[in-house]
């Protein structure tokens, strides 16, 4: 004799709670909010309706900060992309936000570089056997200038007011440990 015919009302509770149970499993939040990322297409870079300045001109070299949303939103995060071109390469970028309208602290940003054409140039030309020099393979344009791509994810935070004004600092740091400092704002919005 099996499970099912010595209790059969067990056994149809047990089938009726694993069933409940995936459906709930299958059709939680965090569920949906992974099909909805798959099926996104990829974010494009640009500037913000609310920035203030979208590009800067520093010392032999321009600067232009993108962003990966259209509009920032209270507590959801963004990246930030700097796209650098100059005749020194950068060795970093530092940064931090502050709130205009309301002072909430200094929230920290953190840079990372990403692969710029210099680096794939650079990348190609060390990996190659031939007697032709580095510099005579790169484009004229690539030997002028450097062109480097820097991003960060960034959250702000949501306040009483429907929208707030942030302050962006940014200090661009060459490899000559030259330091220039911009500054511009961006508006955010609660939902």
């Amino acid at each position: 004799m099996n499970i099912v015919e010595k209790n059969p009302q067990c056994f149809l509770f047990t089938l009726i709670t694993i069933f409940l149970s995936l459906v709930l499993i299958a059709c939680s939040p965090e569920n949906k909010s992974n099909l909805v990322a798959d099926n996104a297409s990829p974010k494009i870079a640009q500037c913000i309706v609310d920035q203030s300045q979208c590009e800067f001109q520093l010392i032999d070299a321009q600067a232009q900060v993108l962003f990966d949303v259209d509009k920032i939103v209270a507590e959801q995060p963004f990246n930030m992309v700097i796209k650098y071109q100059g005749k020194d390469r950068l060795k970093s970028i530092t940064g931090y936000l502050e709130g205009v309208d309301m002072y909430m602290g200094k929230i920290p940003l953190f840079f990372e570089p990403q692969l710029s054409t210099n680096d794939i140039a650079d990348k190609a030309t060390e990996s190659s056997t031939s007697a032709i020099s580095k510099s005579a393979q790169l484009p004229e344009k690539i030997k002028q200038n450097s062109k480097q791509a820097f991003q960060t994810e960034v959250l702000v935070g949501s306040c009483s007011a429907a929208q707030m004004k942030w302050r962006i600092w940014l200090t661009f740091i060459t490899e000559e440990n030259k330091k220039q400092t911009k500054m511009f704002t961006v508006q955010s919005y609660r939902i």
